[in-house]
């Protein structure tokens, strides 16, 4: 009777049991809360996983490569591969306590069942609870061992992908018959597009009929221009009467442009005629700018002129950065030749040669040198001067002899301009 009532308290229990859902401990963390926050740390290691190999990609292809983003992608990849292995191994424990709790449940419907004495119920648990017990210490190892498994991996990418980037973004130490310096390793260089320098090129030339200018008057020619040409303005003046030739003050057009004194040629006080070239930059395009050059003929030294004859020949080029060398010629006594030296300050630049001397009715007879690769663009015979416009562009900066000869012997000047190239990428 005794182990009568003591069995149906057992089996009454265990009823019980079955009845009541677990809502404690391991159900009640693998619940359907916990099903949501597995699939959001799943969602979660894509998202991270796919903006890391993003950025790779664009690391790569070489969009951009800083430090900053290289250590973003690096801790995104990583962030990714945790919550990955992360949401595996909580899977893998949910399935097994999940086998485990099931068990259980066959184990006590098979104590009601079968009536086994409570010894032999004992042992059958304890076997039971050894082969389905908890969590093993296994399972966690094998968490970490994934985990630094893909840290390995990711360090390796991390690592060729660094080797690429070192290829494309950085130079390689100077070697021999290039000019660069050896050193151990490569030092980043900022990827700058190359630069190349185009010689200023020849576009127009205007001759200013020669005229007579008494005291206190200019002298005015009208030009055509377009935006940004380079303006080379050669003036050669002469003695109209007896006396000292004045200076030019200043030179200007229509367009508010203002001129500068380049160079003058003359040999001294009481020569009988100068050369000067001014320099300028056209503002707007105009069909007809006026360019006028006005006599200094307050300061001029007494007893002064009154009156020179004056001539302009204005030279039009493009792509001109600046003037660099320069250099002028005014010998005192008369010669049939020119020659002067000018070291260009640039590579691919263009040296331009403005001459004037006395006038004669032939301006072919007076050839350039062809070695030098010169080019007669302009001449122009005047009643007294007699102006002549080369230029050539030039490979190196050098010194250069820039050499002419004329079939008359006269009294000469020259003033030979480097005109610098502008760099284009």
């Amino acid at each position: 009777m005794l182990c009568r009532e003591r069995r149906d308290r057992f089996l009454a229990k265990a009823r019980r049991r079955k009845r009541r859902p677990a809502q404690n401990g391991v159900q009640a963390i693998f619940s359907g809360r916990g099903e949501k926050r597995s699939r959001t740390r799943v969602v979660a290691g894509f998202v991270s996983t796919s903006v890391a190999a993003s950025l790779w990609v664009w690391i790569s292809i070489g969009a951009a490569s800083s430090l900053l983003l290289t250590s973003i992608a690096t801790l995104l990849s990583l962030q990714g591969a945790a919550l990955f292995a992360y949401s595996l191994a909580i899977r893998k424990t949910q399935n097994q306590v999940s086998g485990t709790t099931f068990a259980s449940y066959d184990f006590e419907e098979g104590i009601v069942q079968s009536e086994i004495p409570r010894e032999h119920v004992s042992s059958e648990g304890g076997n039971l609870s050894k082969k389905h017990g908890k969590f093993s210490p296994f399972h966690f190892h094998r968490i970490i061992l994934v985990v630094i498994l893909a840290g390995i991996m990711l360090t390796t990418v991390v690592g060729f992908t660094a080797v690429n980037l070192g290829s494309q973004h950085h130079t390689n130490p100077g070697s021999a018959g290039t000019g660069g310096t050896s050193g151990a390793g490569t030092s980043p260089s900022v990827k700058t597009p190359s630069s190349r320098t185009m010689a200023p090129s020849f576009y127009a030339v205007s001759n200013i009929a020669e005229a007579t200018v008494s005291s206190n008057a200019s002298y005015t020619g009208a030009i055509e221009t377009n935006a940004d040409d380079f303006v080379i303005v050669q003036i050669a003046y002469s003695q109209g009467s007896g006396g000292n030739l004045p200076d030019i003050s200043y030179v200007r057009d229509t367009q508010s442009s203002v001129y500068t004194r380049i160079a003058s040629a003359f040999p001294e006080e009481g020569a009988n005629f100068w050369e000067q070239a001014w320099t300028g930059r056209a503002s707007s395009t105009a069909i007809s700018a006026n360019i006028t050059a006005t006599p200094d003929w307050l300061n001029c030294p007494p007893p002064c002129v009154t009156s020179i004859i004056v001539t302009m020949t204005i030279g039009r080029y493009r792509g001109v950065a600046g003037v660099g060398a320069w250099n002028a010629i005014a010998p005192n006594a008369s010669s049939n030749s020119q020659s002067v030296t000018i070291t260009a300050t640039q590579a691919n630049s263009t040296l331009v040669e403005l001459l004037s001397h006395g006038a004669y009715s032939n301006c072919e007879t007076d050839a350039p040198q062809p070695i030098a690769g010169q080019t007669p663009r302009n001449c122009f015979t005047a009643t007294t001067e007699r102006t002549e416009l080369f230029d050539h562009s030039i490979s190196n900066a050098q010194t250069y002899t820039e050499s002419y000869a004329w079939t008359q012997v006269e009294v000469q000047r020259g003033i030979y301009l480097e005109l610098k190239g502008i760099s284009t990428s």
